[in-house]
């Protein structure tokens, strides 16, 4: 079923979301990072995962500090301290080409 999650395309008003690197060109096998900061609380952060012409695909959900990994090879961790997450891609294959998303939940 559908999940209620929010909708990256939908920034809320007061909370600015960045994103480093805007792209980046990893070899296949290597591993990639994308980091998330944000400027205010939030209740949780969402990663997503969007395919050249595809609709964003939810890929992880964190909630305070700790990290999750969804198998077999992405691993996000967060640390609501620093206001930031960073998403992991293991052993990048050429069918990770995409852009990865994440939006946050506000209090």
């Amino acid at each position: 079923g559908e999940k209620n999650v929010p909708d990256p395309s939908m920034a809320s008003g007061q909370l600015s979301v960045e994103q480093s690197p805007e792209w980046r060109g990893v070899s296949e096998g290597q591993n990639g990072t994308v980091t998330c900061t944000y400027s205010s609380a939030i209740a949780s952060l969402h990663w997503y995962r969007q395919a050249p012409g595809e609709r964003p695909l939810f890929l992880l959900m964190l909630h305070g500090k700790g990290s999750e990994t969804q198998e077999p090879n992405f691993t996000a961790d967060h640390d609501p301290g620093q206001k930031r997450s960073s998403l992991h891609i293991r052993g990048c294959q050429l069918g990770d080409t995409a852009r990865y998303l994440c939006a946050v939940e506000t209090q």
